[in-house]
């Protein structure tokens, strides 16, 4: 009889360590709460939990690339339509019917609109990064790494002559005008490798995205507990255990009646 009850007391027992384990599924969603739940399991999931919060990461650095780049493009946009405005005053000096008074105010006029870019370009700024010293602005993907290219705007406008034109001369008006479209063309090469850039980096967190969502289904099949079978398997695991509580109960009652027919 002693060893009836031994056998029905470590059912008993295994019967409530897996309503224990069963209620830790079911509370926290997940099958694998502990190593001892699935030592494999869980070392995969890890790993998977690991990459996923890599790639999170990754994607918002690309998102900062994105920002940093549009508002690269936007002060680029700034002073492409100020060299414009230098440029019309520049064909402007070269009408003859102005007075030497009429050329003097447009050359105000164009180191006025110079003032302006080099202001711009003293301001502009991302997060603390200054967006046109011709450094290269590197995000880390969570997988390698991307950039994009700033150009030195000042250097190339000085070496174009941009801010040193003389509007008082044909010559000298004519030779702004031709730097001024010189300067457009470069800044118009900026904005097109800032624009390749946006894109570019979109790309790459769509890409991160859709890796992320197909890492966090595959850790989820390990992980997650499914909870319909978890809750069916717990519902037949509380009749088991009511059943050997029954038993045990009743195993208890007729050793104490046998006793007391022996006494």
């Amino acid at each position: 009889m002693k060893i009836n009850n031994q056998v029905a007391n470590a059912s008993l027992n295994t019967l409530q360590q897996a309503q224990q384990k069963q209620s830790e599924q079911l509370a926290s969603g997940k099958r694998i709460n502990r190593a001892a739940d699935d030592a494999a399991g869980l070392l995969i999931a890890n790993r998977l939990s690991s990459d996923i919060n890599a790639t999170t990461q990754g994607q918002r650095n690309l998102y900062d690339g994105i920002g940093l780049a549009q508002v690269y493009e936007q002060n680029l946009s700034n002073i492409s339509t100020s060299v414009m405005e230098m440029q019309q005053l520049s064909v402007a000096a070269g009408n003859g019917a102005y007075s030497d008074a009429d050329k003097q105010a447009l050359q105000q006029q164009y180191e006025s609109k110079a003032q302006e870019i080099q202001a711009t370009i003293d301001n502009a700024s991302f997060a603390g990064q200054p967006l046109f010293d011709g450094n290269s602005v590197q995000f880390n993907t969570g997988e390698s790494f991307t950039a994009l290219k700033t150009g030195d705007v000042a250097a190339e406008l000085t070496t174009q002559n941009v801010f040193s034109a003389d509007l008082s001369t044909q010559a000298g008006a004519a030779a702004a005008a031709d730097s001024s479209k010189n300067a457009l063309a470069y800044l118009d090469q900026l904005r097109s490798e800032a624009g390749a850039a946006i894109n570019g980096f979109a790309s790459q967190a769509r890409n991160l995205n859709n890796q992320q969502v197909n890492v966090s289904q595959a850790r989820s099949g390990i992980q997650d507990a499914d909870y319909a079978k978890t809750s069916s398997d717990k519902t037949a695991t509380d009749i088991l255990a009511k059943a050997s509580v029954s038993v045990a109960l009743q195993a208890r009652i007729s050793q104490q009646q046998a006793l007391n027919l022996l006494s």
